[in-house]
């Protein structure tokens, strides 16, 4: 019995043995296995790294070089704001602007001339480097400068594109200089402007309601008022008076210094009892932006040139039919382009001169139109209009209506008269701007919407009531960018005959005064106002700048690689 014991303990013994041998032999594979396994794993990162470090830098030196190329544009940029005048000829200094494109200069620079590359860090060229080429051939026609800025960093090279630009009125829907009535209305003025300060002097002695024009001025302030709608961006050197539920979509910016005020609060930043619907946005302060004063020259940008008393209309095909008895003799182009010769009341077609202006001067006198003067039919018999000096034949007035197929400015030494539907190619009233045509107004007076009306009673020699003479058709629409560099943008007889309906601008509006299109829900016109976003990326030809503003990238697109 004892040795059955001693026999079951050694074989139970031995048995433990090889068990603990065995568990050590496994742990050690293991431990082997996972030392290979991460070996493989080192090894594996390893060449990994070694693969994608060229990538790594490929990739930093990739985004470098944009932000090289993007220093050469604040480079130019900073320039112009130094010197105004900067694009209008090649800067020998400027190594960042020498090369075979620098087009033409007196640097004794060729097609064979080496790329100019500027360092981004002074003494570093390994931080990057910048060359941009200017092209200003379109500073007029489409109110920028276009550069070309290349950046390198290591072996990467990158190019953008960039349209610079001052800016201009078309940067909003809306604009005013003051927001009382024009000085010149004689609507609201019959025997002028009471004193300075509503500018019977001129604008450089007018004040704005926020630094001392007051109600004692006998100013005649302008309202907005409910059923007004403003889509777009709107500024006001002047403090707006809002004295019902005006729309401003997009809210409204003001040089009004209570403005600045905090906490916000729109009050601030108006006149008036009425409650503004700003769509969730705010008014806000900002500095005065100026108009130039500057009609007189379009006397010397390309295109037809006409003199006194001119009727246009424009055609879907992209010509125009005009009238113009006082340009016979005269030369209506100053660049070649067709505009047309002109013998007694006869009309010329003509292609409209794109990219380009149409400009009408003062005749050498003026005196009251007859009917059917101007041409076309116009002015209309029995229209009252006619006895206000500022539509006296032989001043430059240019009276306008039709499809315009093309980009083209019309300005007039006078007044701009739009006579009916201004529309322009492919886009139909009411519909989105769209495609490419474009068109500005400019007036050295005023942008007035004819509006014919007749006296229908008097009492003695003085009428009393009054009616409109066209009544076939109530709303207007008007594409186009509108610019009054003196006066306003006005209806005729906007407080004579029956309700109107609406004036739709599709575009923007600028005046020094603010013009007045109707007297509420009595007669005139509500306002429909909104903006061609299209004027974001171009401005109508030739069309004048801030006087005050500042230069700036508009646009920005990275093409291809220029060197």
């Amino acid at each position: 019995m004892t040795s059955l014991l001693k026999l079951r303990r050694n074989i139970s013994t031995r048995f433990s043995i090889v068990r603990e041998s065995e568990d050590q032999g496994i742990a050690m594979i293991m431990v082997m296995g996972m030392i290979i396994v991460l070996s493989l794993l080192l090894a594996a990162t390893f060449s990994y790294a070694q693969a994608v470090e060229p990538q790594a830098k490929r990739d930093s030196t990739w985004n470098a070089a944009l932000a090289a190329a993007q220093a050469g544009v604040d480079d130019y940029v900073a320039k112009l704001n130094a010197n105004d005048n900067y694009w209008q000829s090649i800067d020998c200094t400027n190594v960042a602007l020498r090369g075979p494109n620098a087009g033409t200069n007196n640097c004794s620079w060729t097609s064979g001339t080496a790329v100019g590359w500027q360092n981004v860090s002074a003494d570093d060229a390994t931080a990057g480097q910048f060359h941009y080429d200017v092209d200003s051939s379109v500073i007029n026609s489409q109110g920028a400068v276009r550069l070309t800025s290349t950046g390198k960093v290591g072996g990467s090279s990158r190019t953008i594109q960039v349209l610079v630009s001052r800016g201009g009125s078309t940067d909003f829907l809306y604009y005013t200089d003051f927001e009382d009535a024009d000085p010149s209305n004689t609507a609201v003025y019959p025997t002028g402007a009471p004193n300075a300060d509503c500018g019977s002097t001129g604008p450089a002695a007018a004040k704005y309601w926020w630094n001392g024009r007051t109600s004692t001025d006998s100013c005649v302030e302008i309202q907005f008022v409910t059923g007004d709608t403003l889509d777009g961006k709107v500024h006001f050197n002047d403090t707006p008076l809002i004295n019902g539920t005006t729309s401003f979509l997009q809210g409204y910016e003001t040089s009004t210094t209570s403005c600045k005020n905090t906490p916000y609060a729109v009050t601030n930043c108006k006149r008036g009892t009425g409650t503004p619907n700003l769509n969730g946005n705010k008014a806000t302060y900002a500095d005065p932006l100026s108009l130039p004063d500057n009609a007189t020259n379009f006397t010397s940008y390309p295109g037809c040139q006409y003199t006194g008393d001119t009727r246009i209309k424009f055609n879907a095909d992209g010509t125009m039919t005009v009238w113009s008895t006082r340009s016979a003799g005269t030369n209506t182009s100053n660049d070649g382009s067709t505009c047309g010769t002109f013998t007694g009341t006869s009309s010329v077609t003509v292609p409209v001169p794109t990219d380009k202006t149409i400009y009408v001067k003062n005749w050498t006198s003026a005196a009251k139109c007859t009917t059917g003067q101007v041409g076309d039919g116009l002015p209309v018999a029995g229209d009252v209009n006619v006895d206000n000096s500022t539509f006296f034949c032989g001043n430059g007035n240019v009276y306008i209506e039709g499809t315009v197929k093309g980009r083209v400015s019309i300005a007039a030494q006078n007044n701009v008269v739009v006579t009916g539907d201004l529309l322009i190619d492919g886009v139909t009233a009411g519909a989105t701007p769209s495609g490419t045509s474009v068109t500005g107004l400019v007036a050295g007076n005023s942008v007035v919407v004819d509006h014919p009306v007749k006296c229908t009673a008097t009492s003695g020699s003085t009428c009393t009531t009054y009616a409109n003479i066209d009544t076939t058709g109530t709303n207007r629409y008007i594409y186009a960018s509108i610019q009054t560099l003196q006066r306003s943008f006005w209806v005729q007889s906007y407080d004579k005959g029956a309700q109107l309906g609406t004036l739709n601008v599709y575009g923007s509006i600028a005046q020094k005064w603010r013009g007045i299109v109707g007297t509420g829900s009595t007669t005139g016109y509500l306002k429909n106002y909104r903006y061609d976003s299209r004027l974001r990326f171009q401005a109508p030809p030739y069309f004048p700048q801030w006087t005050n503003a500042v230069w700036a990238g508009r646009t920005t697109g990275e093409i291809k690689p220029a060197y």
